[in-house]
């Protein structure tokens, strides 16, 4: 998962950097194997950072993106000093057609909860005490990605 996390990092590196948003990466040396599929699994992380840069273009603070990995059950966090989730709407974010964005769709986050799911893990999201959102993924382990 280290991997995977690492190469949409590199792709999304200059994304951030046109937008003057640093990007941090916390990743555990002692991670487990995860089983799934590296392709969907590369969707589901490009997609949590895109809308983390996204959340953060009108910010007036530093914005940083934090991407982390714990190997306590395969958790990766995608952290964001943006705008966080809209108030009293929480609950409908994962909901197929509902966007906060101007010209989203509404399917990234229901693709992506979706893919993560399919593979017997979870996708959610809270608000970060001081601002901005994080949102967890967690899969199974023991049993390798692949191709």
């Amino acid at each position: 998962m280290n991997e995977i996390i690492r190469e949409i990092v590199g792709l999304m590196r200059s994304e951030a950097a046109r937008h003057s948003i640093s990007v941090r990466t916390e990743l555990a040396a002692d991670l487990p194997h995860a089983r799934g599929d590296r392709v969907q699994l590369q969707q589901v992380l490009m997609n949590l950072m895109m809308n983390s840069i996204e959340a953060m273009m009108d910010v007036n603070e530093p914005p940083e993106l934090t991407i982390r990995s714990q190997p306590e059950e395969l958790m990766v966090s995608v952290s964001d000093a943006g705008v966080g989730l809209p108030s009293q709407q929480e609950d409908h974010i994962f909901d197929a057609f509902f966007t906060t964005k101007r010209h989203g769709t509404g399917m990234g986050l229901r693709i992506s909860r979706s893919i993560v799911e399919s593979h017997g893990g979870r996708l959610w999201a809270a608000n970060n005490p001081s601002r901005g959102a994080t949102f967890h993924l967690t899969l199974p382990t023991k049993v390798a990605i692949h191709n």
